[in-house]
C-alpha cells in the first residue's frame, strides 16, 4: 500500500473505514436457500396443505463453504464469522415453510444456526476452539465484542452447557449443605458409598477403623541429666561386636525355587496396568524397588510337602507376609481346601480374622497339578 494513503494524519484504521464505505465486504454473505437441506426438513415438511400457491413460502439460509473453512479454524476466520453474525438480519436465523395461508406455516432454526452451533470454530483465550454451546464470555480473545442479548448469540446457544453445569454444581451444592455435606464432592462420595453391597460397606467401615489415629505411648524421664548418667554408664559397659563361625544347615535348592517362583508370581498376579497384587489384599503392593519392580513377599503356602514346587508360593505383601507365617489358623486343613476349591478364591483364618487368598485359574491349576504329583 502506497505511503500517501496514510498522508495529512490519516490512519491504517480510516483506509479500511473508506474501503467499507465504497463497497469492500468486511463479512460473509449469508444467502438464502430452499428448506430440503435443513436437519428439521421432515417437521417442516409435514405442514398442513397440498398444492403450492402463491402464498407459499420456502425460505432458509446457509452460509456456503462453512463445514470446509470451519475444519481448520483460525482467529482471523472466526473474527469474521463473529462479524458476519453480529451485523446479519435477524431473519436469517429462522426457516419457514408454508404450503398456503389457510394452514399456516412451520418454523425451524436456520440452516445457517445449525452450522454455526455444531461447529467447534469459536476461540478461547487458552488455544482452543470450541462449540458455542461449550464456549465462556471470558475467555473470548479481543476483537469478539459480547452481548448477551444479541438474538443470534441465543439462537446458537453460546455458553449454555457451561451455565448448565455451572447451575448443576451450584444446585448439587445446596443439596450438599442442606443434608449436612461439606459441598459436592463429599455427596457424591456419599452417595458412592451408599451404592457399595452391604458387606463391602461393612468391610469398607472396618478397614476405616483399623486405620484410626490412636494415642501415642508417651514417656518423659523425671529427672533428664540423672538418667542420662546411668545410661551413659551402661554404654560404656555394653559388650563388643563380634562373630564367630558355626556350621549351620543350609536348605539346598531353596534359594534357586524362591527365584523360580518370584518370576512365575510376577507373570500371575500383575495387571495390564503393570501393578503388582497381593493375594490377600487382592490390591497393589505397597510400594516398589528402585528398579522400578513392586517388593513381593515369597511365602511358601503348603509345608506338608514332599518337594519344593515353585508354584507352591504365595505373592504377599509383608504384612499378610508376617500373618501367613506366625499366625496362619488354616495352615492344617488348607491342602484338603485348596484341592477341593473350584473358585477363584479360598477362604483361610489369619490373625483370628476371615480372610481369603485369589488365585488365578493357572496358579490354582498348577499348584494342584504339582501336590497331586505327590502322591
Amino acid at each position: 500500500m502506497a505511503d500517501r494513503y496514510f498522508g495529512d494524519g490519516a490512519s491504517l484504521k480510516g483506509f479500511l473505514k473508506f474501503a467499507e464505505a465504497t463497497g469492500v465486504k468486511t463479512a460473509l454473505e449469508v444467502t438464502a436457500c430452499s428448506c430440503n437441506k435443513n436437519p428439521k426438513w421432515p417437521y417442516l415438511l409435514s405442514v398442513g396443505g397440498e398444492r403450492w400457491t402463491s402464498n407459499s413460502i420456502d425460505t432458509d439460509f446457509s452460509l456456503e463453504g462453512f463445514e470446509a473453512a470451519t475444519a481448520s479454524p483460525t482467529v482471523a476466520l472466526s473474527t469474521l464469522l463473529w462479524r458476519t453474525a453480529d451485523f446479519a438480519n435477524s431473519r436469517f436465523l429462522r426457516a419457514t415453510y408454508q404450503i398456503n395461508r389457510q394452514h399456516g406455516a412451520h418454523f425451524a432454526d436456520s440452516q445457517w444456526v445449525c452450522q454455526m452451533r455444531e461447529a467447534a470454530w469459536v476461540p478461547q483465550s487458552d488455544g482452543r476452539f470450541v462449540v458455542p454451546a461449550e464456549a465462556r464470555a471470558d475467555l473470548l480473545p479481543p476483537g469478539f465484542p459480547y452481548d448477551p442479548g444479541k438474538r443470534w448469540l441465543k439462537a446458537i446457544g453460546f455458553g449454555e452447557a457451561f451455565a448448565k453445569r455451572s447451575d448443576e454444581a451450584r444446585q448439587k451444592q445446596s443439596i450438599a449443605k442442606q443434608l449436612g455435606f461439606e459441598d459436592g464432592a463429599a455427596l457424591e462420595d456419599a452417595q458412592w458409598f451408599a451404592g457399595l453391597d452391604p458387606a463391602e460397606r461393612l468391610d469398607f467401615k472396618q478397614q476405616v477403623e483399623n486405620r484410626r489415629i490412636f494415642s501415642l505411648p508417651e514417656s518423659e524421664p523425671g529427672n533428664p541429666e540423672r538418667r542420662a548418667e546411668r545410661v551413659l554408664d551402661a554404654a560404656a559397659q555394653a559388650p563388643d561386636r563380634a562373630t564367630e563361625e558355626r556350621p549351620r544347615s543350609v536348605s539346598v535348592g531353596l534359594q534357586a525355587v524362591k527365584q523360580e517362583a518370584e518370576q512365575y508370581l510376577r507373570q500371575q498376579y500383575t495387571n495390564l496396568d503393570g501393578d503388582m497384587i497381593c493375594q490377600v489384599c487382592k490390591g497393589p503392593l505397597p510400594f516398589r524397588l528402585p528398579d522400578g519392580r513392586h517388593y513381593v513377599e515369597k511365602v511358601e503356602f503348603i509345608a506338608d510337602v514332599v518337594r519344593r514346587h515353585h508354584q507352591n508360593y504365595l505373592a504377599l505383601c509383608p504384612n499378610h507376609a508376617a500373618m501367613m507365617q506366625h499366625a496362619h489358623g488354616s495352615k492344617d486343613l488348607v491342602k484338603e481346601m485348596l484341592m477341593d476349591c473350584d473358585g477363584d478364591t479360598l477362604d483361610i483364618i489369619l490373625a483370628g480374622a476371615d480372610e481369603s487368598i485369589y488365585f488365578t485359574r493357572t496358579h490354582l491349576l498348577d499348584l494342584k497339578v504339582a501336590l497331586a504329583s505327590e502322591k
